[in-house]
Protein backbone atom coordinates (compact mmCIF):
# COMPACT_ATOMS: atom_id res chain seq x y z
CA UNK A 1 0.00 0.00 0.00
CA UNK A 2 2.92 2.01 0.65
CA UNK A 3 4.69 1.88 -2.51
CA UNK A 4 1.24 2.48 -4.25
CA UNK A 5 0.58 5.65 -2.66
CA UNK A 6 3.86 6.77 -2.88
CA UNK A 7 3.45 6.12 -6.52
CA UNK A 8 0.70 8.04 -7.19
CA UNK A 9 2.24 10.55 -5.41
CA UNK A 10 4.83 11.10 -8.18
CA UNK A 11 2.28 11.03 -10.83
CA UNK A 12 2.07 14.89 -10.58
CA UNK A 13 5.13 15.56 -10.85
CA UNK A 14 6.13 13.47 -13.82
CA UNK A 15 2.86 15.14 -15.88
CA UNK A 16 4.20 18.33 -15.25
CA UNK A 17 7.50 17.75 -16.05
CA UNK A 18 5.95 16.02 -19.22
CA UNK A 19 3.55 19.63 -19.71
CA UNK A 20 6.93 21.24 -19.63
CA UNK A 21 8.58 19.74 -22.71
CA UNK A 22 5.60 20.14 -24.61
CA UNK A 23 5.61 22.56 -27.34
CA UNK A 24 3.00 24.97 -26.04
CA UNK A 25 5.93 25.08 -23.08
CA UNK A 26 8.79 25.49 -25.32
CA UNK A 27 6.50 28.21 -27.15
CA UNK A 28 6.14 30.20 -24.11
CA UNK A 29 10.26 30.29 -22.96
CA UNK A 30 10.53 31.45 -26.91
CA UNK A 31 8.38 33.76 -26.56
CA UNK A 32 9.72 35.13 -23.31
CA UNK A 33 13.26 35.20 -24.99
CA UNK A 34 11.91 37.21 -27.95
CA UNK A 35 10.07 39.78 -25.82
CA UNK A 36 13.32 40.44 -24.18
CA UNK A 37 14.93 40.82 -27.55
CA UNK A 38 12.24 42.84 -28.94
CA UNK A 39 12.01 45.07 -25.85
CA UNK A 40 16.28 45.70 -25.74
CA UNK A 41 15.78 46.89 -29.58
CA UNK A 42 13.07 48.95 -28.28
CA UNK A 43 15.16 50.84 -25.90
CA UNK A 44 18.45 50.88 -27.94
CA UNK A 45 16.70 53.20 -30.69
CA UNK A 46 15.25 55.32 -27.49
CA UNK A 47 18.74 55.32 -26.34
CA UNK A 48 20.36 56.41 -29.62
CA UNK A 49 17.96 59.76 -29.40
CA UNK A 50 21.01 61.14 -27.38
CA UNK A 51 24.00 61.57 -29.51
CA UNK A 52 26.42 61.36 -26.73
CA UNK A 53 25.03 57.47 -25.72
CA UNK A 54 24.87 56.86 -29.77
CA UNK A 55 29.12 57.86 -29.70
CA UNK A 56 29.45 55.87 -26.69
CA UNK A 57 27.74 52.63 -27.96
CA UNK A 58 29.60 53.12 -31.42
CA UNK A 59 32.64 52.59 -29.52
CA UNK A 60 32.10 49.78 -26.98
CA UNK A 61 32.42 46.52 -27.41
CA UNK A 62 29.43 45.15 -26.24
CA UNK A 63 26.61 45.97 -24.48
CA UNK A 64 23.87 44.34 -21.89
CA UNK A 65 20.30 45.77 -22.17
CA UNK A 66 18.00 45.28 -19.25
CA UNK A 67 15.11 46.44 -20.70
CA UNK A 68 12.63 45.99 -17.50
CA UNK A 69 14.50 46.44 -14.08
CA UNK A 70 12.08 46.20 -11.26
CA UNK A 71 11.93 46.56 -7.30
CA UNK A 72 9.21 43.45 -6.78
CA UNK A 73 12.91 41.44 -7.12
CA UNK A 74 14.04 42.50 -3.87
CA UNK A 75 10.49 42.26 -2.18
CA UNK A 76 9.94 38.49 -3.19
CA UNK A 77 13.63 37.41 -3.21
CA UNK A 78 13.84 37.12 -7.52
CA UNK A 79 15.93 38.39 -9.80
CA UNK A 80 15.74 42.34 -10.28
CA UNK A 81 15.53 42.04 -14.25
CA UNK A 82 16.33 39.73 -17.58
CA UNK A 83 18.47 41.21 -19.92
CA UNK A 84 20.55 40.41 -22.80
CA UNK A 85 24.40 40.71 -23.97
CA UNK A 86 26.14 41.10 -27.29
CA UNK A 87 29.52 41.71 -28.42
CA UNK A 88 30.69 43.49 -31.40
CA UNK A 89 33.39 42.09 -33.54
CA UNK A 90 34.83 43.39 -36.49
CA UNK A 91 32.93 46.27 -36.46
CA UNK A 92 29.49 43.93 -36.29
CA UNK A 93 27.01 42.90 -33.67
CA UNK A 94 26.75 39.30 -32.52
CA UNK A 95 23.17 37.54 -31.48
CA UNK A 96 22.39 37.93 -28.07
CA UNK A 97 22.73 35.78 -25.17
CA UNK A 98 20.78 35.67 -22.21
CA UNK A 99 21.27 36.76 -18.62
CA UNK A 100 19.76 37.51 -15.53
CA UNK A 101 21.12 40.22 -13.57
CA UNK A 102 20.22 40.30 -9.19
CA UNK A 103 20.47 43.80 -7.07
CA UNK A 104 23.20 46.33 -6.46
CA UNK A 105 25.42 45.59 -3.54
CA UNK A 106 24.01 49.03 -1.68
CA UNK A 107 20.46 47.31 -2.46
CA UNK A 108 17.44 49.51 -3.25
CA UNK A 109 17.36 53.11 -1.36
CA UNK A 110 14.73 54.67 0.04
CA UNK A 111 11.72 55.50 -2.51
CA UNK A 112 13.64 53.86 -5.57
CA UNK A 113 11.45 52.55 -8.62
CA UNK A 114 12.15 50.37 -11.51
CA UNK A 115 12.98 51.07 -14.98
CA UNK A 116 15.92 50.19 -18.03
CA UNK A 117 19.67 49.38 -17.48
CA UNK A 118 22.30 49.38 -20.18
CA UNK A 119 26.04 48.84 -19.59
CA UNK A 120 28.39 49.46 -22.13
CA UNK A 121 30.66 47.54 -22.04
CA UNK A 122 33.90 49.89 -23.47
CA UNK A 123 37.15 47.32 -22.59
CA UNK A 124 37.95 43.56 -23.60
CA UNK A 125 38.36 42.83 -19.89
CA UNK A 126 34.70 43.62 -19.27
CA UNK A 127 33.69 42.30 -22.43
CA UNK A 128 35.62 38.83 -21.33
CA UNK A 129 33.36 38.61 -18.33
CA UNK A 130 30.49 37.67 -19.97
CA UNK A 131 31.65 36.05 -23.09
CA UNK A 132 33.26 33.33 -20.56
CA UNK A 133 30.73 33.73 -17.99
CA UNK A 134 29.18 29.71 -16.68
CA UNK A 135 27.89 30.86 -13.27
CA UNK A 136 26.93 33.40 -10.93
CA UNK A 137 29.50 36.48 -10.53
CA UNK A 138 29.12 40.37 -9.42
CA UNK A 139 30.46 43.51 -11.14
CA UNK A 140 32.26 45.74 -9.07
CA UNK A 141 35.57 46.99 -7.69
CA UNK A 142 36.06 43.50 -6.38
CA UNK A 143 35.94 42.09 -10.03
CA UNK A 144 39.04 44.16 -11.39
CA UNK A 145 36.81 46.37 -13.32
CA UNK A 146 36.20 50.55 -13.08
CA UNK A 147 32.31 50.88 -13.49
CA UNK A 148 30.91 54.21 -14.03
CA UNK A 149 27.64 56.08 -14.16
CA UNK A 150 26.61 57.50 -17.53
CA UNK A 151 27.00 61.04 -16.36
CA UNK A 152 25.96 63.40 -19.56
CA UNK A 153 28.54 63.84 -22.48
CA UNK A 154 30.91 61.27 -24.39
CA UNK A 155 33.67 63.20 -23.17
CA UNK A 156 32.91 62.98 -19.15
CA UNK A 157 31.98 59.47 -19.13
CA UNK A 158 34.68 58.37 -20.99
CA UNK A 159 37.32 59.86 -19.37
CA UNK A 160 39.80 57.50 -17.08
CA UNK A 161 39.13 54.54 -19.64
CA UNK A 162 36.84 52.88 -17.96
CA UNK A 163 35.51 49.24 -18.39
CA UNK A 164 32.11 49.94 -17.94
CA UNK A 165 29.99 52.70 -18.21
CA UNK A 166 26.48 52.56 -17.00
CA UNK A 167 23.39 54.01 -17.80
CA UNK A 168 19.92 54.07 -16.44
CA UNK A 169 16.89 55.49 -15.68
CA UNK A 170 15.89 53.57 -12.57
CA UNK A 171 14.94 55.93 -9.41
CA UNK A 172 16.52 56.14 -6.38
CA UNK A 173 19.39 53.08 -7.63
CA UNK A 174 23.12 53.72 -8.39
CA UNK A 175 23.24 57.21 -7.13
CA UNK A 176 26.73 56.85 -6.82
CA UNK A 177 29.47 55.76 -8.38
CA UNK A 178 30.39 53.27 -5.99
CA UNK A 179 27.40 50.53 -6.25
CA UNK A 180 28.16 47.71 -7.41
CA UNK A 181 25.79 44.68 -9.51
CA UNK A 182 25.48 41.23 -7.83
CA UNK A 183 24.52 37.88 -9.20
CA UNK A 184 24.76 38.48 -13.04
CA UNK A 185 24.15 34.82 -14.29
CA UNK A 186 23.65 33.49 -18.05
CA UNK A 187 20.12 31.52 -18.63
CA UNK A 188 21.53 28.86 -20.02
CA UNK A 189 18.10 27.41 -20.62
CA UNK A 190 17.10 30.55 -22.76
CA UNK A 191 20.23 30.32 -24.68
CA UNK A 192 19.57 26.81 -25.57
CA UNK A 193 15.95 27.33 -26.89
CA UNK A 194 16.30 30.48 -28.48
CA UNK A 195 19.21 28.98 -30.72
CA UNK A 196 17.66 25.61 -30.62
CA UNK A 197 20.81 24.06 -29.73
CA UNK A 198 23.47 23.82 -26.70
CA UNK A 199 25.38 26.91 -26.98
CA UNK A 200 27.20 28.78 -24.13
CA UNK A 201 27.79 32.71 -23.99
CA UNK A 202 30.89 31.96 -25.62
CA UNK A 203 29.52 30.31 -28.85
CA UNK A 204 26.96 33.33 -28.68
CA UNK A 205 29.24 36.03 -28.29
CA UNK A 206 31.96 34.92 -30.71
CA UNK A 207 29.31 34.73 -33.89
CA UNK A 208 29.29 31.09 -33.82
CA UNK A 209 25.38 30.78 -34.15
CA UNK A 210 22.22 33.28 -35.58
CA UNK A 211 19.25 33.63 -35.25
CA UNK A 212 17.14 36.02 -37.30
CA UNK A 213 14.58 37.18 -34.85
CA UNK A 214 17.15 39.17 -33.72
CA UNK A 215 18.16 41.09 -36.53
CA UNK A 216 16.00 44.40 -35.41
CA UNK A 217 18.47 44.64 -32.19
CA UNK A 218 21.69 44.06 -34.27
CA UNK A 219 20.56 47.15 -36.56
CA UNK A 220 19.26 49.21 -33.69
CA UNK A 221 22.63 48.72 -32.38
CA UNK A 222 24.66 49.06 -35.78
CA UNK A 223 22.65 52.19 -36.84
CA UNK A 224 24.31 55.42 -35.93
CA UNK A 225 21.18 57.18 -35.25
CA UNK A 226 18.29 54.90 -34.40
CA UNK A 227 14.86 56.13 -35.74
CA UNK A 228 12.52 57.87 -33.18
CA UNK A 229 10.27 55.35 -31.12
Amino acid sequence: MYQRTSFLAAIPLVLAAVAMSTPAAYADVYRDAQDRVNDSAHLIHHLKQNPDLAQLLSEARGVFIVPHYGKAGFIFGAQGGDGVVLAKRDGRWTDPAFFNLGGGSVGFQAGATGGSIVMLLMTRRAMDQFEHSSGRWSLNAGGGLTVVRYSGGAEASTRGNHDIIVWTDTGGLYGGLTAGVTDITPDNHLDHQYYHADVTPHTILTGMVYNHQANDLREALATRVAAAY
